[in-house]
């Protein structure tokens, strides 16, 4: 019975755990997620076909490496966007009606958001991969060839 009362108290911490997960966490797994399913393993297994502890353990550091990797690209990211605070960068962002807006301006901070790196173009924050350029985009071909008709029509 008291296995039972232990196993529902988990159960219930569990459960508030998995609640207040973010919505693109509740997709993957994170280290905790494993170490609980592991433990779940050892607690039911068969006694008589126990369990490989080496497979175990080489799952964990698998883990331990994937978290590694991912906190690297973390920090990398955050670092690359910190290092445009002050210069000009080309933003696409849509308009209302889907079209393309190229917004010119100057990063004016960087932060997360969500677990993704922002910048902050003169105030208002944009996802890092909403960063079309650094500096301003070239002028478009349609633009150019315009220009080039209006000056030898002159």
């Amino acid at each position: 019975m008291s296995d039972y009362i232990g196993d529902i108290a988990s159960l219930a911490s569990t459960n508030s755990t998995t609640a207040t997960k973010s919505k693109s966490d509740s997709l993957g797994l994170d280290m905790e997620d494993f170490l609980q399913m592991m433990v779940a393993q050892f607690q039911n297994q068969d006694p008589e076909n126990a369990a490989s502890t080496t497979d175990m353990l080489n799952q964990m550091v698998q883990m331990s490496m994937i978290q590694a990797i991912t906190n690297i690209t973390d920090a990398v990211s955050l670092s690359y966007s910190a290092s445009l605070v002050g210069k000009e960068v080309t933003v696409g962002s849509y308009d209302s009606d889907g079209k393309l807006q190229e917004i010119v301006g100057t990063v004016t901070g960087t932060g997360s958001y969500n677990g993704s790196p922002v910048v902050f173009v003169d105030g208002v924050s944009y996802n890092m991969s909403s960063i079309m350029a650094v500096g301003r985009l070239p002028a478009s071909e349609d633009s150019t060839s315009k220009s080039d008709e209006s000056t030898t029509n002159v």
